[in-house]
């Protein structure tokens, strides 16, 4: 563009010096057709002065007596003047015809001038001075005749001359005019030329930018313009769309966070510098109890929030402070309920303004897992104690009902110290319940576990719990419940425990609801669950209810509210339902009662294989058999129960002597028919060790784990690590043959 108005202006100012230059050039031809002009008036001057002088001359000449007198004085005289104009013209620049003529002239005039001479010099004879007389007033004669010649050619040279400079002044005139009107036509059309290029171009920016600023982001203007306007449009167009572009980014963005805002499960608040809530959304009124409506009319400090670390008149300002701060509290929503929540909260300018941005979480459930979790760790801090006392204590009982077993069957029944012994056999047993339960905590405990019908479990347990008593059971027990894999034993004492605690909870008599549903859990539904198939059971009693603010505790290691509890009951139900993968948890109203619910995984597409079970039996055999275990007490009453079978024992004090021993016999060719290992043996060779040598010497040996952790890992699944058979501390004679006789295949 600026190159073209350049161009625009550079032809007007050559247009314009055209003209000048033409109208010069005409002035110039003018000038010198005047000077032409001002020459053939002197040349005419000249020549009039000539003729005048000569017909002066000639005049004298023929007037002029015989004695010329002052008479040639006056000749002579007008002769001087004759050849002084003829000399006078003879130097200027004339066209060649006038020169010629000119020049004709002088000639003339110098014979004129000597002609004269000779006449006012002679005094000779009168007829000589009158030939003399004659021959100048002839060649005067000639000059006048030639100066009136000359006066014609001039006149027409005059007139041609005078006519043609006039020609040129009136074509120097209209040139002009012509020169001017183009001019001013020429930059007319430059200066319309320039506004439309102009005004054009940024008429529609600016109709572009109105419609911009009306709203219609990303307007664009069609004008295709050139140059620079060309650009500057196509630029416009560009940064228009990219507004547009920016603008939609950003209110995605905003849209986003909106969305996010308001669909995330945290509570988030916006609260202004004088702490009134300005924004929530709906988790928070979710959370809180009270609509979006009500939360805008109420300030921060209107939302009572306990056991925080700061006060809640000042938290503002130490938020503003910090500019950020986290922090716990319980809070108390709109119908009094307390929840625990975290809020995170942060202080910055917006808008000019300084405001809060506050996301609260409810933590109930995660405060609950914490407590689960320490609860699991108490758990099995007791576990590891629990453990070992059982296992020294069952190796005790075992040597206890081993000698009162031997006591027993040497002794008529009817003999009175038989009878002592079955009390204190019976107490023996009761002592093995006891350890049973300790076992429930020990650190890597697990349930031996079965198929198991749970219906028939279900009423076996709670009727032996409530024979006898006031309370009694309405069960709720669909036929199509699926069966659990679970340790009937240690599943048949959580029902028997939540059922006494029913029975307990109403002294004057009452109904225990017994209710089991098949349901499916989704994952992260009901915490720990994992995603499956459960059967769910709930025990709900009408009793005296629990306190709130013993809800928390009420599975915590020797916790009770009762005189005579021990606290173990619930920590053992919720160990033995932890260690089968389940979920207990219960719900309290005082004056209402107290609801119990469980969850066990279920084993839909497996059926138990239910059989009766036999009683114990004593089932003699005859072999030789291999005893390990560290106790001297308890291999003594082993071997004694052994020989009483029929069998005959060697003994060894730990894993090695026994391999030792085992190797030796066979190599003796005396092998041993079967070995009992004891699975633990402190500072010693263990039976898992010990089974593992065993069967890289004899992949064939029969072994027999034995161990006062009746519940460790390797107990349960005992052929996992080699073992034929497991027996459980404290044993009796009759549970030691049958186990032989099975591993043995008598």
């Amino acid at each position: 563009m600026k190159k073209k108005i350049l161009l625009l202006f550079l032809l007007l100012f050559v247009l314009f010096l055209a003209g000048v230059v033409t109208n010069l050039y005409l002035i110039s031809q003018t000038i010198n057709n005047l000077d032409s002009l001002v020459a053939l008036h002197k040349v005419e001057i000249i020549r009039q002065e000539l003729v005048i002088n000569v017909q002066t001359v000639q005049a004298n000449l023929y007037t002029t007596g015989t004695s010329f007198g002052k008479e040639l004085d006056v000749i002579a005289d007008n002769v001087l003047k004759l050849d002084n104009r003829v000399r006078s013209c003879g130097g200027c620049h004339h066209a060649p015809p006038i020169a010629r003529d000119i020049k004709e002239l002088q000639r003339l005039t110098e014979q004129y001038e000597d002609a004269l001479s000779y006449f006012i010099t002679s005094t000779a004879d009168p007829k000589r001075i009158k030939r003399l007389q004659i021959v100048a007033a002839d060649i005067g004669d000639t000059i006048i005749a030639k100066s009136q010649k000359m006066a014609l050619t001039a006149n027409k040279s005059l007139r041609k001359k005078t006519i043609a400079a006039s020609e040129k002044v009136r074509k120097s005139k209209w040139i002009l005019v012509a020169t001017l009107a183009i001019s001013f036509l020429i930059a007319l059309a430059i200066a319309i030329y320039l506004i439309r290029s102009i005004t054009k171009p940024v008429s529609e920016l600016l109709m572009a930018t109105r419609r911009i600023k009306a709203g219609e982001l990303g307007a664009t203007s069609s004008y295709q313009g050139q140059n620079e306007f060309k650009e500057l449009i196509e630029s416009f167009n560009d940064m228009s769309l990219t507004l547009k572009e920016t603008n939609e980014k950003i209110l995605a963005q905003m849209t986003r966070n909106q969305t996010i805002l308001q669909t995330s499960t945290d509570g988030f608040a916006l609260i202004d510098e004088e702490g009134h809530i300005v924004d929530a959304n709906p988790s928070l009124c979710a959370m809180t109890g009270y609509t979006k409506e009500e939360l805008v009319q109420m300030k921060f400090a209107d939302i009572e929030l306990l056991e925080s670390q700061f006060d809640p008149i000042d938290l503002l300002e130490r938020i503003k402070e910090a500019r950020s701060l986290t922090f716990q509290a319980d809070q108390k929503t709109k119908d009094g309920t307390l929840i625990a929540v975290e809020i995170s909260a942060s202080f910055s300018d917006m808008e000019g303004r300084g405001n809060f941005f506050c996301f609260i979480r409810d933590i109930t459930d995660r405060k609950k897992m914490g407590a689960e979790r320490l609860r699991v760790q108490k758990l099995e801090s007791i576990g590891v104690l629990a453990g070992g006392i059982a296992h020294d204590f069952n190796n005790l009982l075992t040597g206890i009902l081993g000698y009162i077993d031997l006591a027993m069957r040497n002794l008529d029944p009817d003999n009175k110290i038989h009878g002592w012994l079955e009390n204190a056999k019976k107490a023996s047993v009761r002592a093995q319940n006891l350890t049973q339960q300790l076992l429930t905590f020990s650190k890597g405990g697990k349930p031996v576990k079965q198929l198991v019908l749970i219906a028939p479990l279900l009423k076996e347990s709670t009727s032996f719990v409530l024979s006898g008593s006031n309370v009694r059971c309405d069960y709720h027990l669909p036929e199509d419940l699926w069966p659990i894999e679970a340790d009937k034993g240690q599943i048949s004492q959580v029902i028997q425990n939540i059922t006494l605690n029913g029975a307990q909870a109403m002294p004057e008599g009452g109904t225990i609801t017994v209710r089991a549903e098949n349901v499916t859990v989704d994952e992260g539904e009901l915490p720990p669950l994992r995603k499956g198939e459960y059967v769910k059971i709930e025990f709900v009693d009408t009793g005296t209810g629990i306190e709130k603010k013993y809800i928390e505790k009420i599975f915590d290691p020797y916790f009770t509210t009762k005189e005579d509890g021990n606290g173990l009951g619930l920590t053992i139900c919720h160990s033995i339902i932890s260690k089968h993968n389940g979920r207990i948890v219960v719900e309290s109203e005082l004056g209402v009662g107290t609801t119990f619910t469980i969850y066990l995984p279920a084993m839909k597409e497996k059926s138990p294989h239910e059989s009766a079970a036999d009683g114990p039996m004593e089932i003699l055999g005859t072999g030789r058999i291999l005893v390990m275990d560290d106790e001297d007490q308890l291999r003594e009453i082993v071997a004694e129960m052994l020989k009483y079978l029929g069998y005959k024992a060697d003994l060894a004090a730990d894993g090695a002597e026994a391999v030792a021993l085992y190797i030796k016999a066979r190599e003796a060719g005396k092998p041993y028919d079967a070995v009992i290992i004891d699975l633990t043996i402190p500072g010693g060779m263990g039976g898992k060790e010990a089974i593992e040598k065993l069967r890289q010497y004899d992949p064939q040996v029969k072994a027999i784990v034995s161990s006062g952790y009746s519940n460790d890992p390797i107990m349960a699944e005992y052929r996992k690590y080699g073992f034929s058979g497991v027996v459980a501390k404290p044993f009796e004679i009759a549970d030691l043959g049958k186990i032989l006789h099975d591993v043995l295949g008598h």
